[in-house]
């Protein structure tokens, strides 16, 4: 298995030969949605607020299909994407919303799974916010799981840390484990996993290599990749990865 790093959660994905992008979120710096910061002595932010490290078309050039956790902006945007790409979606409605968008060849990931062979595409639970009325109005999230016939790989998604996740894991047990992490709270309550929860992540999957996203192009946060990797060195966490804006990890 390999994964890659573009942007935000953004991440190619290589697994049991094929090719999988995760959350496309390839527009150009600067042209999708605002937020306005914190501190409103500062001028509206456009995102996204990096550069991609290839081009797009570099990017697409071998990816079978698309897998989405939510249609939050920054996780999934058209630009680039072939109209007939294949899609994979949380539910009826996420996959009503990208046919509205020209998207041709969308399909939602039923309750069971999808199977295909040996490999599986299961959706996994997950809680966009501690504070459930926050968590309401985000709107439904899903984490995914892969299992092939030589490893299992754990996206997350979207979530803070709660009986659900470890349930996931103690069931599962991921080889790879893919978080999104960020200490941030816009504006009412904590929206991701924080540094104490990714640790009870490591300690509930002590053998799995637990893959940090959803850093850099995120303002809302005091978190960096940098201060994730300075956490995982003080606490030994020698599992826990943060990859760089374009590497490929090998796993």
């Amino acid at each position: 298995m390999q994964l890659q790093l573009l942007r935000n959660a953004t991440l190619k994905i290589r697994f049991e030969g094929h090719a999988i992008l995760l959350d496309p979120w390839l527009q150009d710096k600067g042209t999708g949605f605002s937020i306005k910061p914190l501190n409103l002595e500062k001028k509206e932010i456009y995102y996204p607020i990096d550069n991609l490290p290839l081009p797009p078309e570099e990017i697409l050039r071998d990816v079978e299909c698309c897998l989405v956790t939510h249609f939050h902006p920054d996780h999934f945007s058209p630009d680039y994407l072939e109209k007939d790409l294949k899609i994979f979606v949380q539910n009826e409605g996420d996959r009503v919303k990208a046919a509205e968008m020209g998207f041709t060849n969308v399909e939602a990931v039923p309750d069971d799974g999808l199977h295909n062979g040996r490999q599986v595409l299961l959706k996994t639970p997950a809680i966009h916010a501690k504070d459930p009325a926050v968590a309401y109005k985000l709107g439904p999230v899903s984490g995914y799981l892969l299992q092939g016939e030589r490893q299992t790989l754990y996206i997350a998604g979207d979530t803070v840390y709660y009986p659900g996740i470890g349930k996931t894991i103690a069931e599962n047990k991921p080889d790879v484990i893919v978080l999104n992490c960020s200490d941030a709270n816009p504006p009412l309550c904590r929206v991701f996993m924080n540094l104490d929860e990714v640790e009870a992540v490591c300690n509930a999957a002590p053998d799995a290599a637990v893959v940090v996203t959803h850093l850099d192009s995120y303002l809302y946060t005091s978190l960096t990749s940098q201060t994730v990797r300075k956490f995982a060195a003080e606490k030994g966490l020698r599992q826990l990865l943060v990859p760089v804006s374009g590497e490929w990890i090998d796993l």
